[in-house]
């Protein structure tokens, strides 16, 4: 069944269920109109704040996303920066780590010797 079918028919029975009940009301014809009236015109007006507070969360997400996106790039910045701070720091205690790896390396080598020797 097709979309328009079943709104066609639900559209159809909505009416037709309507003019019954208006039909045959105990009440005055008249006064089921302004009542039907009245709640046509409440519908409405809830449908529209119902509108205005749709359109109003739809901003404050796309601001949200907006802010977000801009504080995740800045923080991306900074854990760059940090991360290249970081490396600066260490990277001369590596170097000197290296070097008394060296020394210690020397240092067995001639011990090593010095007992080959003997």
């Amino acid at each position: 069944m097709k979309l328009r079918t079943v709104l066609f028919g639900f559209t159809t029975g909505v009416a037709t269920g309507i003019i019954t009940g208006m039909m045959r009301s105990p009440r005055p014809q008249h006064e089921v109109e302004q009542n039907f009236v009245s709640n046509s015109y409440e519908t409405k007006s809830l449908l529209h704040q119902l509108k205005i507070e749709a359109t109003e969360v739809k901003d404050y997400v796309m601001k949200t996303k907006n802010e977000s996106q801009a504080v995740m790039k800045t923080m991306g910045d900074e854990v760059k920066s940090m991360i290249a701070t970081y490396k600066s720091d260490i990277d001369p205690n590596i170097t000197h780590i290296k070097s008394n790896v060296e020394n210690v390396k020397n240092r067995a080598d001639e011990v090593k010797q010095t007992f080959s020797k003997k």
